[in-house]
């Protein structure tokens, strides 16, 4: 009994070791291996969750990260969520109210370092306004798409629908340059039903983050079925953002125009074309419903005079739904109207109204 005391006293001690060195394994939280120094290949980013993710960053703007990721696709992250920021390559990181920094980021709580040709540059992260990855070039501050829809149907009646969409814009901390093209087509039994065109150009110069000015903007119309052979309209005025959030965006302008219109055909004695002022007051929407969709509203209208038909607007809305990478399937409506269209010389007077429900395929990039 005296021989078997000891040998127990041990047994015990080395079991109670045991179970001490697997509680403390099981209470202590595990952490990944964080990337030492500054990448070399990847841009890295650090989650709320503490986990990483390698891939590239493609830009930030209103508190949304772009972040492109081999195994995930492009992801849209809340820039105030994300712990730790390491990139392999230069970014410009751009402020509200001083020129942008360009190199080598490394972002870790609330303070952010950048690697320049002349030295390390620190500053708080709340001053960051944008990234963009790459150097200094024009064609990085540029983001495109393009969307076709079409329908072809043959039998007792063939017709032909094709729509065509592109758009361009340009942003910086100080101007935002869009353009965008809207065409639609259709046949019915080698007929044409429809067939109009609109291109539109324009270039906010910000004052302040949210107040801009329109400092010129252009449109050219083009639709014979409402009498319109071409119409021109320059525009300017002021602009307001009344939210801009890294999901909803949401602005309003409003101010002066010129607008001149040739018509397909005029009664007798009545001139083919006209020219005169407007007041135009223009509102867009974009709101991010889910990761994948979004949501977006576009409104320009015009209170003119008689000859040019006392009020005409183009009313663009529609959600898109992202599919693969940049490819995404999207639904618009489009509402043009004017209140009182020019008759042709055989004295038809067109619609007031033309509607079109929009089906389509876009890429962004």
């Amino acid at each position: 009994m005296v021989r078997v005391f000891p040998k127990l006293v041990v047994c015990l001690a080395v079991a109670a070791l045991t179970v001490s060195g697997a509680a403390q394994e099981t209470d202590g939280s595990w952490q990944p291996i964080a990337p030492e120094g500054m990448p070399s290949d990847f841009d890295w980013i650090r989650l709320a969750s503490d986990e990483w993710l390698k891939g590239e960053i493609v830009s930030m703007y209103d508190d949304e990260l772009e972040f492109d990721s081999d195994e995930l696709g492009l992801l849209k992250l809340d820039f105030g969520d994300l712990r730790e920021i390491r990139t392999s390559r230069v970014v410009q990181v751009g402020f509200d109210r001083r020129e942008p920094v360009i190199g080598r980021l490394h972002l870790e709580g609330s303070t952010v370092r950048v690697t320049t040709e002349s030295g390390v540059v620190e500053f708080p992260r709340n001053e960051i306004l944008t990234l963009i990855a790459g150097e200094r070039r024009r064609i990085n501050f540029w983001s495109f798409k393009i969307s076709v829809g079409g329908n072809i149907r043959s039998g007792n009646t063939d017709q032909i629908d094709f729509t065509s969409r592109l758009g361009a814009q340009r942003r910086t901390l100080r101007n935002r340059i869009g353009v965008d093209y809207l065409s639609n087509l259709t046949e019915i039994d080698s007929e044409e039903t429809s067939n109009n065109h609109r291109a539109t150009l324009g270039w906010d110069l910000f004052f302040t983050r949210r107040l801009f000015v329109n400092v010129v903007g252009g449109e050219w119309y083009r639709d014979r079925f409402q009498n319109i052979k071409d119409r021109w309209t320059l525009t300017a005025g002021l602009g307001y953002e009344l939210v801009d959030t890294s999901q909803t965006s949401w602005r309003v302008s409003a101010g002066p125009a010129w607008q001149s219109t040739q018509f397909v055909s005029v009664g007798e004695a009545e001139d083919d074309t006209s020219d005169g002022g407007a007041l135009r007051i223009g509102s867009r929407l974009d709101h991010e419903l889910t990761d994948d969709i979004d949501y977006y509203f576009d409104l320009n209208a015009y209170f003119t005079s008689e000859k040019n038909g006392t009020y005409n607007h183009h009313l663009d809305t529609g959600i898109s739904f992202d599919l693969v990478g940049d490819l995404d399937a999207n639904l618009a409506w489009v509402w043009d109207r004017i209140e009182d269209p020019r008759p042709l010389e055989d004295g038809t007077v067109p619609e007031q109204d033309d509607y079109r429900l929009i089906f389509g395929l876009g890429w962004s990039f």
